[in-house]
C-alpha cells in the first residue's frame, strides 16, 4: 500500500510560480458551454427519436465534458484569477452537470491525496475481495454510477447536519470517521445553499424551454456512460504512485480543445495549479493513444499482484519541470 499523502508529494506539487489564467475565455467558454448545452438538450426534445435528435445527444455529451474540464479548473482556483468570480462560474456550470460545486469540490481534491492508494484502486482486487464483487463495482462505476453518485451525494451532504469542528489532518481510521471528516470539509450549508440554486434554475428552464422528459433522460443517459467511462481511462493501470499514476493520452487537436488539454492528465497532476490552456507547452507528446487506452479500460480488474510492484513504483522528488516560455509564464495573482 503507498501513502495516501506526504509532504514530498504535496512539495512536488506545489508550482513554483503560478501561471496566467485565460480568465476572459475561461468566462466566454462557460457560458458558452451553459447555452449549448440547454440548446442541445431542446434539439433533442424537438427532434426526437430521429437521426437529428441522436446528433443532439451525441454532441450534447461532448459539450458537456467541457463542462465537467471547466468545473475542473473551478475546482483548483484557476477558472478565474477573481475567487467569486471563480467559484460563482463553478456553481453555475456545476448546476447544469448537475451537483453542488461544492461537494464536486472536495471530492476532486481528495482525489489528489488518494489517487493510486487502496481508497481508489478500483483496478485491482486486493487480498481478501471478492474479485466477483469487485468486478460488478468496477463496471457500474465505468458505466456510470459515478456521474449518478454526483447529485445524489450532493443530496446527502445537504440533508447531513453541519458539524462545528473544522476539518483535522487526521487520517479517519473507520468509515464513519471518512464520512464525518468528508462532511466538514464539504460544508453541508454551502451544499443545501448550492442545490436550492441548482433546483431553482432546473424548475425556470424545464418551465420556459420546450425540454422533454424523455430527452432530457436519453441525454444524460448517454452523458453518464459516457464521462463515467472517461474518468477512469486516465488512471486504469498506471503505477501506484500519487502523482505519477496517471497518463498523458493521445487526441487529435480538435478533441483536445474541446477537452480543454484534459488528455494532459499527468501533466495535470505534476503541474496541478498550471491552467488547461499551458499544458501541452510542458507536455512532450504523448505515446499512449487515448482509444486504445480506453477499450482497455474494459477489461476487468485483475489481481493486486500484478499491479507495479513496490520496488518499481517512483520514489523522491520528481524531475524539475520545464519552463514556460516567459510571455506565458506571468505571475498569478489571486484577487479575493
Amino acid at each position: 500500500m503507498i501513502p495516501e499523502d506526504t509532504g514530498a508529494t504535496r512539495a512536488a506539487n506545489k508550482p513554483e510560480g503560478r501561471q496566467a489564467v485565460p480568465a476572459n475565455l475561461n468566462v466566454a467558454l462557460s457560458l458558452a458551454q451553459i447555452a449549448a448545452s440547454v440548446a442541445l438538450l431542446v434539439g433533442a426534445s424537438t427532434f426526437g427519436f430521429s437521426v437529428l435528435g441522436a446528433a443532439c445527444v451525441i454532441t450534447f455529451t461532448f459539450v458537456m465534458q467541457t463542462g465537467f474540464s471547466l468545473i475542473h479548473e473551478a475546482e483548483h482556483d484557476k477558472l478565474h484569477p477573481t475567487r467569486w468570480v471563480n467559484d460563482a462560474l463553478g456553481i453555475l456550470t456545476a448546476a447544469i452537470f448537475p451537483g453542488s460545486f461544492q461537494f464536486m469540490k472536495v471530492a476532486h481534491l481528495s482525489h489528489h491525496r488518494k489517487n493510486r492508494s487502496d481508497a481508489e484502486l478500483v483496478d485491482y482486487v486486493r487480498n481478501g475481495e471478492s474479485f466477483a464483487l469487485k468486478t460488478i463495482q468496477y463496471y457500474a462505476l465505468i458505466t456510470g454510477v459515478i456521474w449518478l453518485g454526483v447529485p445524489l451525494l450532493s443530496a446527502l451532504i445537504a440533508l447531513t447536519p453541519s458539524f462545528g469542528s473544522e476539518p483535522t489532518d487526521e487520517t479517519p481510521k473507520s468509515g464513519a470517521a471518512l464520512y464525518l471528516q468528508f462532511v466538514r470539509e464539504a460544508r453541508p450549508y454551502r451544499v443545501r445553499l448550492e442545490l436550492i440554486f441548482v433546483v431553482t434554475l432546473w424548475t425556470l428552464i424545464l418551465k420556459v424551454l420546450p425540454i422533454s422528459f424523455e430527452a432530457l433522460a436519453v441525454s444524460y443517459g448517454a452523458f453518464a456512460f459516457s464521462w463515467a467511462s472517461q474518468q477512469y481511462v486516465y488512471h486504469i493501470r498506471t503505477p501506484r504512485h500519487l502523482v505519477e499514476g496517471a497518463f498523458n493520452l493521445r487526441l487529435p487537436r480538435a478533441l483536445e480543445l474541446l477537452y480543454l488539454n484534459f488528455n494532459h492528465h499527468l501533466t495535470h497532476h505534476r503541474n496541478v495549479m498550471v491552467p488547461w490552456i499551458h499544458l501541452p507547452e510542458l507536455s512532450e507528446r504523448p505515446e499512449r493513444a487515448y482509444l486504445a487506452t480506453y477499450l482497455d479500460l474494459w477489461r476487468p480488474p485483475e489481481p493486486v499482484e500484478r499491479a507495479f510492484p513496490v520496488q518499481f513504483q517512483a520514489k523522491g522528488p520528481l524531475e524539475a519541470r520545464p519552463t514556460l516560455p516567459e510571455a506565458a509564464n506571468a505571475s498569478y495573482v489571486r484577487r479575493d
